[in-house]
């Protein structure tokens, strides 16, 4: 290795004030909701107005694409967007608050907008029962004013932030989880990846066009895959890192992709659901 030290080339990362905000909104679903069932809202709320807060910029752009040729190929609304994702729906979680009456059917609408991969990832959580739910209790309204004031854009919070917020909001769901059901602290990770690239890898840290293959066969939310990528090219800047996991909670194979998109990196090898479970 050379004499940068990525173990010690670290700041810590603050995420109470951002994670106090989700909570509060997470508690504006009590009477509704029993506490254990808040992340069946919150993490699909907070995965779509991430991913609004990173097209933003150039949504208006995507929907007059779309709208001048709604054949237009995903491939081109990506170009456009800037990520491998997209939404070509004219709402937003501000403006969906101008027609309380329709709330629902129009967050519903919206989500459709999104690209199919986003749409998968929602799918997965069954978002559309929740919304559902929300709107009979009376909840939705508030819940979509709130997270449409949630500061979660790019250029706010980077991706190792988001990883914090994220983690931190599903240990906070998963307290009563069953044992091992648990996120490694990014600290920690960072000391496991040194210690793994410690011996025998100098090819990997210096070499130009390597290729390393990293595979977490319990990945979560990514955690582990994002810091071993850092780590590889903290230290070789050409390396290609090719990551593989396998997840079996909905929520967090959600996350980790969420996650994976916004930084433009490949989900292809990410497999979630019961395809994902290891054991088996």
């Amino acid at each position: 290795m050379n004499n940068k030290d990525f173990l010690h080339d670290y700041k810590p990362v603050d995420v109470s004030k951002e994670v106090g905000l989700v909570w509060s909104i997470a508690n504006s679903l009590r009477g509704a909701y029993t506490s254990d069932k808040y992340k069946d809202v919150i993490i699909p709320m907070i995965i779509i107005r991430r991913f609004e807060c990173a097209l933003e910029a150039k949504k208006d752009l995507v929907v007059a694409k779309f709208e001048s040729n709604p054949n237009t190929p995903a491939a081109i609304l990506n170009q456009v967007s800037g990520f491998p994702f997209y939404n070509t729906s004219k709402f937003n979680l501000k403006n969906l608050l101008n027609d309380s009456d329709n709330i629902a059917s129009n967050l519903e609408s919206y989500i459709e907008g999104f690209s199919a991969n986003i749409q998968t990832i929602l799918n997965s959580l069954e978002f559309t029962g929740e919304i559902k739910k929300m709107d009979k209790a009376n909840r939705i309204y508030g819940v979509i004013k709130k997270f449409s004031e949630l500061n979660l854009y790019t250029d706010n919070i980077d991706s190792m932030k988001m990883g914090y917020i994220f983690e931190d909001i599903i240990r906070r769901f998963s307290e009563n989880a069953e044992a091992g059901d648990h996120y490694t602290p990014r600290e920690v990770i960072r000391l496991m990846a040194n210690v793994l690239l410690a011996e025998g890898c100098d090819d990997l840290l210096t070499d130009e066009g390597k290729v390393a293959t990293v595979l977490d066969a319990a990945c979560g939310s990514g955690g582990m895959l994002s810091t071993a990528n850092e780590f590889l090219k903290y230290y070789n800047p050409n390396i290609d890192v090719r990551l593989f996991g396998q997840e079996i909670i909905p929520e967090s194979y959600a996350i980790c992709l969420a996650d994976m998109m916004i930084k433009g990196q490949d989900t292809k090898n990410i497999i979630g659901g019961e395809a994902g479970n290891t054991l088996k």
